[in-house]
C-alpha cells in the first residue's frame, strides 16, 4: 500500500508541475486550476502514506527479547519461546492495559506473574523436560526483558484519564511502563515526592494537575538534592507553557506529560553537564 501511495504522490506531483508550466506559458486559468487541484490531491496522498498501517506498524515494531543463556536443546522450552514470540505484541498490550487500569502501583510484579501463569497454562506441553514452575520463571525473565526493551511502546497517551482525580496515578503508571521503578525513601522525602529510579538515576517527582498550577517552593526541596537523596526534582504538569522555566536550577526539570518518554534522556544529558 505504501508503494502505491508513493506512486500516486509522484504522479500527481508531476501532473501538477506540467499543469503549472502550461498555465504560465499559455496564461490559461484552466491549467492553473488543474495545478492547484493536483497539488492538493498529491498532499492528501502524502498524508495517507504517512498514516498508513504499514508505516505505523514499522514505527511500533516490537523488539524481540534476548535468548542468551537459554537451553535451546530443550524441546518444551523451544516450543514455549516460539509461542511467546508469536504473542509478544499481545502480551505487551495486556500488560499495558492491566497497569493503566490498576490503581495499586505495588502490584506490578503480581500483574506480571498472572500474565505468565495464564500464558504457561495455555501451552499444550507435557512438562517432562522442565517443570511448570521452572518454565514460569524462565518466561517471566524473558517477559521482563521484552518489557524493558519496549518501554516506549507501552506508554499510551490514549489512556489519559477523563477524570482530574486520576491524573497523578496515570502519570505514575506511565513512568512505570517507561521503565522507571518506584523507590522507597525516608518519610521526609516521601512526603514531598514520588520517588522513581531508572539506570541509577533517582528522581523526586511532583505531579501537578491542570487545576493546580506548578507553584512550588524550590528552595524547600534543594537540600534533598544536595544531600544526595534524589538526583533530580522533576515537575510534571498538564500545561508546561504556563510554567516559568527560568526559575529552575540545573537539577530541576519541568516537562509536560506528553514528553514523559523523553524524561530519561533529558535527565541523562543533564548528568553529563559539569
Amino acid at each position: 500500500m505504501t508503494s502505491f501511495y508513493q506512486f500516486l504522490i509522484w504522479f500527481f506531483t508531476i501532473l501538477s508541475l506540467i499543469a503549472l508550466m502550461y498555465g504560465v506559458l499559455s496564461a490559461d486559468i484552466t491549467f492553473i486550476g488543474l495545478f492547484i487541484c493536483t497539488l492538493i490531491i498529491s498532499v492528501i496522498f502524502y498524508r495517507l502514506n504517512e498514516t498508513s498501517p504499514t508505516n505505523l506498524s514499522q514505527e511500533q515494531k516490537v523488539k524481540d527479547f534476548t535468548l542468551e543463556g537459554i537451553d535451546k536443546d530443550n524441546i518444551e522450552i523451544s516450543e514455549a519461546i516460539e509461542v511467546l514470540k508469536q504473542e509478544q505484541t499481545k502480551i505487551l498490550t495486556i500488560f499495558k492495559k492491566a497497569v493503566y487500569s490498576n490503581q495499586d502501583l505495588s502490584s506490578i510484579s503480581e500483574i506480571k506473574r498472572n500474565i505468565v501463569s495464564d500464558f504457561v497454562s495455555s501451552l499444550s506441553l507435557n512438562f517432562k523436560m522442565i517443570s511448570k514452575q521452572e518454565l514460569k520463571d524462565l518466561i517471566l525473565k524473558l517477559m521482563n526483558d521484552l518489557i524493558e526493551k519496549n518501554s516506549n511502546h507501552l506508554f499510551e497517551p490514549a489512556f489519559f484519564p477523563p477524570e482530574e482525580s486520576s491524573y497523578v496515578n496515570w502519570v505514575k503508571q506511565s513512568l512505570i511502563l517507561l521503565g522507571w521503578k518506584t523507590k522507597t525513601g525516608e518519610d521526609g522525602v516521601k512526603r514531598f515526592f514520588h520517588l522513581f529510579e531508572k539506570n541509577g538515576i533517582i528522581a523526586g517527582v511532583v505531579v501537578f494537575s491542570h487545576t493546580k498550577k506548578a507553584n512550588i517552593d524550590l528552595k524547600q526541596h534543594e537540600h534533598y538534592i544536595q544531600n544526595g537523596e534524589i538526583d533530580f526534582l522533576v515537575i510534571i504538569t498538564q500545561d508546561f507553557n504556563n510554567t516559568n522555566n527560568e526559575q529552575y536550577s540545573s537539577r530541576t526539570v519541568a516537562i509536560n506529560h506528553h514528553n514523559l518518554p523523553k524524561l530519561h534522556l533529558i535527565l541523562k544529558s543533564l548528568l553529563t553537564i559539569k
